[in-house]
């Protein structure tokens, strides 16, 4: 982790932050397996989040005035997450809520994701990373498709505000809430879901 936080501080790379995210759920998720968690851990996730949306939202919307916004939000958002970073401290403290229940990832994974809201899907995407994580339960397809919806949900609110056309967003959007539905049937079908 040392190695991960050092490399980010020296050089700005979305590639980096993403590996220090990673690093930081599977670590979440093995201490919650003792009983744990680690508040410094939650934090470095939590104050990283905007900082590696903004770095896909650059990659994905192709709006120079977008992008010329995000460059500048990015700029701030980096500076005060390295300033976290120097600082940061791993504090592993007993669990005091229990981890997510097999029967929300079931629930999660029971409906079609089509004709759900964004914010639905969303939430749904949350409650399955919880479940790869917790239970190592191979979610990573759907959880990436519905991760890419999001990504390009978040670029049609920017391109709204910009006062731009997102259809081709939308689009590509429902690209991806459509792949995650047929990984999603193809995953409740392919093993005894509900036992």
């Amino acid at each position: 982790m040392e190695r991960l936080i050092k490399k980010y501080i020296k050089k700005d790379d979305p590639d980096i932050l993403h590996d220090l995210r990673v690093w930081a759920r599977s670590e979440l998720a093995k201490l919650e397996k003792e009983g744990k968690t680690d508040k410094g851990l939650k934090k470095l996730l939590k104050k990283s989040s905007k900082l590696r949306d903004t770095d896909v939202l650059y990659e994905i919307c192709d709006s120079k005035k977008i992008r010329k916004y995000l460059k500048k939000r990015h700029k701030k958002l980096r500076a005060k997450f390295v300033e976290f970073l120097k600082n940061f401290k791993s504090t592993p403290v007993p669990l005091t809520k229990r981890k997510i229940q097999k029967e929300k990832c079931i629930n999660a994974l029971s409906e079609s994701f089509l004709n759900k809201s964004d914010e639905e899907i969303h939430k749904i995407r949350i409650v399955i990373k919880k479940c790869r994580y917790a239970y190592g339960m191979d979610l990573k397809k759907i959880q990436d498709y519905l991760g890419k919806a999001h990504d390009y949900y978040n670029c049609e609110k920017l391109m709204l505000k910009f006062g731009k056309n997102p259809k081709k967003v939308v689009r590509k959007k429902m690209k991806y809430i459509k792949k995650a539905e047929k990984a999603r049937k193809k995953y409740i079908s392919s093993l005894d879901f509900l036992s």
